[in-house]
């Protein structure tokens, strides 16, 4: 019976590891950097509301490259990112007027 619940258990927390590896989340801030050799972009940003972040600056990563092509440093963007397995996700980001 001990060994039947202790892998009832286990499969519990194998299946739900993706939902809780990865959350979206959206806010304004400054593109800092971009690293475009390494893939990476800094934006210093408001807090992040659905991550439970404050504000701060941070590198992410850009899930679509061309946004490295687009954005310029200084740029004030919206944009929405998923942390996911400890990596920060750069989904979109919108320039600001």
């Amino acid at each position: 019976m001990q060994t039947l619940f202790a892998g009832t258990i286990a499969l519990l927390l194998i299946g739900s590891g993706p939902a809780l590896a990865q959350a979206t989340g959206s806010a304004e801030g400054e593109i800092r950097r971009i690293d475009k050799e390494a893939g990476k972009i800094t934006i210093r940003h408001g807090p992040i509301a659905e991550l439970d972040m404050p504000a701060m600056s941070m590198v992410f990563r850009p899930v679509d490259p061309a946004l490295l092509e687009r954005l310029q440093t200084g740029d004030k963007v919206r944009f929405t990112t998923r942390h996911e397995n400890g990596t920060y996700f750069l989904l979109d980001a919108t320039p600001q007027k």
